[in-house]
């Protein structure tokens, strides 16, 4: 009987492969970001750990790698590795460079169950535990610094740790090249997570002890389970190297037809002892086919059943589809968490919430917990990433929607430019907007405004809809019709370095109207109002030098006009945390002088003068920040600093 080449194989990895590169090759044709983790089962696994552990995901997990891991989970139960042997891409290449090897006779025999072959085996568990460590114990994937799949796929640009990655890489290439499947039988965390799903009972027994661990209250119980179970499977893998009843799938060899030629074992990537076997349940095995389609006898078949020979690779596309699939209309939170004595509240109620464009992450969302903490009567919060909602839970009594809504909105000014002498007067447009609900809102409203030529700036304050006061040239001639077209248009399209981002956009101007004008003057006092909130006592030093008899003070001055634009003001902080980690130095504020935003430092006169202040503090090369746990830490200045300012008599 002719050999019969397991084609559906092939086609699975070369189409994977294909697809994975042509991605890549249109995101940098594109200039767009693709997310090469999008279908990663074992991110998924990593991040439904964490959900377990810490009620939250990792933040560029989404539910789709969850149910791809999951899915991955119970495929390998019912059926077997199916992933690892038809579109597992490291695998392939795996595969691919032992054959390269083999044909070059460069490839060393490390046969299965010998001493090395029992001690590199170990390998893989360690890192597995490892992965799972860090990540549950953060919240963000450990893995990335060291995947060689996700380095090479983001072009060494990802999370990585550069000697990991390039570590890994080596040990998939240079090692499969010299020993076959190399990565797969000895090094994969992926592999070694199979295996202790191969090992059904284990991986349940595991569970279960986890749970009862987490009963009794045991400190980081899932620390151990983790490390119980990779302990446990890896001892279960050097001395049986085989499962027992699952996988229900298997390769079964007839031993009435086989003769012994040997060839299978050959063909297999994994060159297992398949002669050693009636029902092949060896560990390593992953259904891959190649030892059907070499048997010139037809003694090997799944499951005894010619009519399953290409079941396997059918079931790792179906399975693949449907953990799309329910990927596709299930979410989990990212983050899920309560607070205060909410078990003895009665009468809770969830507030629902969607297109919040602040909640894209983890961080963001525990930001986001952080805030609703200090609402009175919200007891608890659940973020949602990928349609960016929220679910608050709140005590009617104490609070109600329009308040949380309140609380999540972020009120904001913002200056634009300053006019010049010859715009004296600015008209005051008072707009009525829906679809601002929190910061990023605003941030990309304020980008709507600012392409509107005459427009000087705007604030906005908290109702339904929100209030948006617009200071704008009267010369311009801005009338209502181009405020809607600009605010009701479904998208915003900002530059971005892969080239242009397209924003959605969901406002909808619901009221116009003229309220009079302002003097430039009077634009330029409203406008500082947001300056003035830059400034800072710094209490520890207050404590050691504020008497003023005792420490004379002065005041240095500097003009700062830059303080009013954003990326300024948003590394302002770091230069207050620097002011007050200098000693001698008490308060930092503004006035404004002249319609100019001009920053004011108090400091003890006996410690510092003017030279001494450009050159220690506007131009250190290094700045000392207090973080919020107390300590200290030196980081690069986050602002440039060109013209000196001098000291003042008040």
């Amino acid at each position: 009987m002719k050999r019969k080449p397991n084609y559906l194989k092939h086609i699975l990895q070369w189409g994977v492969l294909a697809a994975i590169a042509g991605t890549v090759l249109w995101a940098n044709f594109s200039e767009k970001p693709v997310d090469v983790e999008a279908y990663c089962p074992f991110g998924g696994l990593q991040a439904f750990g964490t959900y377990l552990v810490n009620n939250s995901l990792a933040c560029s997990m989404s539910m789709l790698q969850i149910m791809m891991g999951l899915v991955l989970a119970v495929g390998v139960i019912l059926f077997s590795k199916l992933f690892c042997g038809y579109l597992c891409p490291l695998g392939t290449v795996g595969e691919w460079m032992g054959r390269a090897g083999k044909k070059l006779h460069l490839q060393v025999e490390v046969p299965s169950g010998s001493i090395v072959d029992k001690l590199l085996r170990v390998v893989k568990y360690v890192l597995l535990f490892t992965i799972l460590y860090f990540t549950l114990s953060s919240s963000e994937l450990f893995c990335k610094k060291l995947d060689p799949f996700y380095a090479v796929a983001t072009g060494f640009k990802g999370e990585i740790v550069l000697w990991m990655s390039l570590t890994s890489l080596t040990l998939l290439l240079l090692g499969g090249f010299v020993v076959k499947m190399f990565w797969c039988k000895y090094i994969c965390p992926l592999g070694a997570a199979s295996n202790i799903f191969k090992f059904t009972l284990l991986f349940v027994i595991a569970a279960l002890g986890g749970w009862i661990l987490g009963m009794l209250g045991v400190a980081d119980a899932w620390v151990w389970t983790i490390g119980g179970a990779c302990l446990a499977a890896y001892v279960v893998e050097i001395v049986k190297m085989r499962s027992c009843v699952f996988p229900l799938m298997y390769i079964e060899r007839d031993i009435r037809t086989c003769n012994n030629c040997g060839l299978c074992e050959k063909k297999c990537p994994y060159q297992l002892p398949i002669h050693d076997y009636v029902k092949v349940k060896h560990v390593d095995c992953t259904l891959c086919g190649n030892c059907i389609g070499s048997c010139t006898k037809d003694a090997l078949q799944v499951n005894g059943r010619r009519s399953l020979r290409w079941v396997p690779g059918l079931l790792a596309v179906v399975l693949f589809f449907i953990a799309v699939w329910m990927g596709s209309t299930m979410e989990l939170p990212t983050i899920d968490e309560k607070w205060g004595d909410y078990e003895q509240v009665e009468n809770l109620q969830t507030f629902e919430m969607e297109g919040l464009q602040t909640i894209k992450c983890f961080g963001s969302s525990k930001a986001f917990s952080a805030k609703m903490q200090t609402v009175p009567g919200v007891y608890g919060v659940k973020t949602f990433v990928r349609r960016h909602g929220v679910e608050v839970l709140f005590d009617p009594a104490k609070t109600d929607t329009l308040k949380i809504q309140a609380a999540i909105f972020a009120p904001t000014l913002r200056k634009y430019a300053m006019p010049g002498e010859n715009v004296p007067m600015l008209d005051v447009v008072k707009l009525g907007v829906e679809g601002l609900h929190d910061r990023m809102d605003m941030i990309y409203f304020g980008m709507v405004l600012q392409k509107i030529e005459g427009v000087y700036g705007f604030t906005s304050e908290f109702a339904c809809p929100v209030d948006v006061t617009v200071y704008a040239d009267p010369a311009a001639g801005i009338t209502e019709k181009m405020f809607e077209e600009a605010i009701d248009a479904e998208e915003l399209v900002i530059p971005a370095k892969e080239g242009e981002k397209v924003i959605p956009m969901h406002t909808v101007l619901k009221s116009y109207a003229v309220a009079g004008q302002v003097s430039r003057e009077e634009f330029a006092q409203i406008m500082f109002r947001d300056v003035e909130k830059q400034a800072g006592r710094f209490i520890a030093n207050i404590e050691k030098w504020g008497d003023d008899e005792q420490f004379p003070k002065a005041v240095y001055e500097m003009a700062f006009p830059g303080i009013e634009k954003m990326p300024i003001r948003n590394a302002f902080p770091y230069f207050k945390s620097f002011l007050s980690c200098s000693e001698g130095i008490v308060s930092v504020d503004f006035v404004l002088r002249d319609l100019t935003p001009v920053m004011r430092i108090h400091y003890v006169k006996s410690m510092w003068n003017d030279e001494k202040l450009w050159k220690e503090i506007f131009q250190a090369e290094k700045w000392t920040l207090r973080m919020a746990d107390g300590t200290f830490k030196e980081a690069d200045p986050r602002l440039k600093f060109t013209n000196p300012g001098k000291t003042v008599t008040e």
